[in-house]
């Protein structure tokens, strides 16, 4: 009897035990809203929990890098906003410059202007992200992308990498653009220059637009003299007279453009203009038809910029038939040193970072477009994770009271059934 009565108490009290462990956990359950506490509550489950959340946080991370992106972008779109507009302000000032009204001094207030605004430029190119991080140097995002040296000219110091996020297990978007496309390779009509270079060359064609001339033209005769080193240098122009026009194109130094004459010569059937070359080295033009000369499109090798200070030029006079002076003298220099063609290439700049800036949009567009897929992924994710993971409250409850019920009535079955002896089953 002793024996089958520790027995049955042993037995009962680890009955109690696991019902009370069972009553615990639907009570967690119910305490944090989760079906799943732990591993053994439901291993497939569990799993499939493990995976789900995984995805979760995978998601997560790509909708940050969609934020960080689009930060990154927005600057980068902002920053060749106002390189533009900077451009486009350049570009009115020189076509300001190229009026006849404006004297010495207002082209000086606008070369002093263009100069403020290139180191502006300098800035825009230099900007710097939140987190510190240079936006136009490639990957080296530590230091300036561009520099000015004491001499005035800016090189760039980045790479040429893009750097990128990704959106997707396989999405990268392009954060960023390097200095050298944005800003050092403009394609132009002389070839692909930097933005910088064509600044400058924009403020020398300043600087000279009251004597420097993209053509001269005479009736019947003119003199053209010339400024020229002493090493031969290619000159190229357009000659137009009475008949038509040629190109002409000869190498010609100091003293020496006989070379020059025989070309012109040599198209004299074409245009009606003979060339000689005078006592005093310059260059005389006679129209045989007594019509009008003109000069054209000068180019001079290895002027590809404005310069400050023009080194090579030709000074264009005009005779009437009596010999006299007409007019004042022109000065012909390569088309480089024209205000209008600076212009032409602060267009070429703007259309550069406009294409540019189609570039950064349609990234923006691609970050925009993935940040809604994301989010509805992110959602589908959330409803599998709550299908898994959350608990039902209401049959939770329901199975915790029944669970309550039945251990009290066990209980109270237990202690009654302890009081009672061997005489109280033998009655």
């Amino acid at each position: 009897m002793e024996i089958s009565t520790k027995l049955f108490n042993q037995k009962a009290v680890k009955q109690f035990s696991k019902m009370n462990e069972d009553i615990q956990n639907l009570q967690n359950r119910v305490a944090t809203g989760k079906n799943i506490l732990r591993a053994s509550d439901d291993p497939v489950a569990a799993v499939n929990l493990s995976v789900a959340k995984e995805q979760r946080a995978l998601v997560e991370r790509f909708e940050k890098n969609a934020i960080s992106a689009r930060q990154t972008l927005d600057l980068t779109d902002s920053a060749l906003q106002q390189a533009i507009n900077v451009v486009t302000r350049i570009s009115e000032l020189a076509i300001q410059a190229g009026n006849d009204t404006y004297g010495v001094q207002d082209r000086k207030a606008i070369e002093a202007e263009v100069d403020e605004l290139t180191n502006v430029l300098v800035s825009i190119a230099n900007t710097r992200d939140p987190s510190g991080q240079s936006i136009f140097a490639g990957f080296k995002t530590d230091i300036d992308a561009f520099k000015t040296h004491l001499d005035g000219t800016i090189t760039y110091q980045g790479d040429a990498g893009q750097r990128s996020l990704q959106l997707s297990e396989n999405m990268p978007v392009t954060t960023s653009l390097d200095g050298a496309n944005a800003f050092m390779r403009v394609e132009t009509s002389e070839g692909s220059l930097s933005v910088f270079d064509m600044l400058k060359s924009a403020k020398s064609a300043i600087s000279s637009a009251a004597s420097a001339h993209k053509q001269a033209t005479a009736i019947g005769s003119a003199m053209v003299e010339f400024t020229l080193p002493r090493d031969p240098i290619g000159w190229k122009f357009s000659i137009t007279g009475s008949k038509g026009t040629a190109d002409i194109s000869a190498n010609i130094s100091t003293g020496n453009i006989s070379t020059l004459s025989t070309a012109i010569n040599a198209q004299t059937s074409v245009t009606g203009v003979a060339a000689s070359v005078d006592a005093n080295g310059a260059l005389q033009l006679t129209e045989n038809f007594n019509g009008e000369i003109k000069i054209s499109h000068v180019e001079i090798d290895g002027v590809d910029f404005a310069e400050q200070d023009v080194e090579y030029f030709a000074n264009f006079t005009s005779y009437d038939g009596a010999g006299q002076v007409v007019g004042e003298i022109r000065k012909l220099t390569d088309m480089d040193q024209i205000i209008s063609t600076s212009v032409n290439n602060l267009n070429s700049t703007i259309n550069h970072i406009s294409s540019q800036m189609a570039f950064v949009g349609a990234q923006i567009n691609k970050v925009d477009a993935q940040t809604q897929v994301l989010s509805e992924r992110k959602m589908t994710v959330d409803e599998k994770i709550s299908e898994i993971g959350d608990a039902d409250l209401t049959e939770l409850v329901t199975q915790l009271k029944s669970l309550i019920l039945n251990r009290d009535a066990a209980q109270q079955a237990f202690v009654k059934i302890g009081q009672q002896s061997l005489f109280d089953y033998l009655r």
